[in-house]
């Protein structure tokens, strides 16, 4: 079973000059690969109480994304980036939708490209922390949770993420040790106890 992470739908853009204010993170259900249907890769996501975004093509989104319309919704970004290509958020919802549409690799590269972008938006760092989870590349997600964690220090998500990844990387360096012929009764207790734990972090089966 893949382990749980937390991702994040709304930017907060608190240094950009945008005309939209974009924040809030509330928590809704766990998923994995970043996600995917919000449970198919097994990460948790995270949902938001809705901004008002009465009268502008973000607030169609959002309804439609709302609405788990995943089709129009991912039309209505397009259609909006054909004009404003660098609009974080926008490009945002369409990593969101590539999850949730079974497109993890197209997802993955947007979340790459907005990091280089717009390397202070947490948000941005969390959720390809979570990609990168999701595809068992863990060092790189710690480091982008931790990156997260550099833009604020008050992002309660990513400290959980970064919390069981570092999990997840205790174990990988127990069984290292195993490996090497370490198998003291001490590391046996380690790695049982720590395995309880472990459950926590992972989706259901």
């Amino acid at each position: 079973m893949p382990a749980v992470y937390r991702s994040d739908f709304i930017l907060h853009l608190p240094r950009l000059s945008i005309s939209i204010v974009l924040k809030n993170h509330v928590p809704a259900q766990r998923l994995l690969a970043a996600c995917l249907l919000m449970a198919a890769l097994g990460v948790q996501a995270q949902t938001s109480s809705l901004q008002n975004f009465k009268g502008t093509p973000h607030d169609e989104v959002q309804k439609s994304m709302v609405q788990r319309n995943w089709p129009e919704a991912l039309k209505q970004v397009d259609d909006y980036l054909v004009n404003q290509p660098r609009d974080p958020q926008m490009r945002f919802w369409r990593a969101r939708l590539m999850q949730q549409m079974q497109r993890p690799e197209e997802a993955l590269d947007i979340y790459i490209q907005l990091a280089q972008d717009y390397p202070e938006l947490p948000e941005v760092q969390n959720n390809l922390g979570v990609m990168l989870a999701s595809i068992g590349k863990l060092d790189e997600a710690k480091a982008a949770f931790e990156h997260a964690l550099l833009n604020n220090p008050n992002f309660a998500t990513a400290y959980e993420n970064l919390g069981d990844v570092q999990l997840h990387l205790a174990k990988r360096s127990f069984q290292k040790a195993q490996g090497l012929g370490g198998g003291s009764r001490a590391l046996n207790n380690k790695l049982q106890a720590l395995q309880p734990v472990l459950q926590t972090t992972l989706s259901p089966p």
